[in-house]
């Protein structure tokens, strides 16, 4: 999995940092939301809980997935910023 940033801003006023990427994944399956903010915190040093991935978009028989992140400067940020649905979206699922 190779990941590229396309487009980087900065916007103070929210205390983030917009992101659009493309990850190659050619002969490979699409790789996870979770795979992927991983790699983003790693690369940003930051946390991987105020990373959201907004969107990822897989094209179909390319092998490249497309998408869009957030990097909060803070948890509190994040929180406050973020719809309650794509906050959860990212927590860790439970074990039964």
């Amino acid at each position: 999995m190779e990941l590229e940033i396309l487009q980087e801003k900065e916007n103070k006023p929210l205390g983030r940092r917009e992101l659009r990427f493309r990850i190659e994944h050619i002969e490979d399956t699409t790789p996870s939301r979770s795979d992927v903010r991983s790699k983003l915190a790693a690369q940003y040093d930051a946390e991987a809980s105020t990373v959201i991935i907004k969107k990822m978009e897989t094209r179909f028989g390319i092998g490249i997935t497309e998408g869009t992140a957030r990097i909060y400067s803070d948890l509190n940020q994040m929180e406050q910023v973020e719809r309650d649905y794509m906050v959860a979206r990212h927590e860790n699922k439970k074990e039964a």
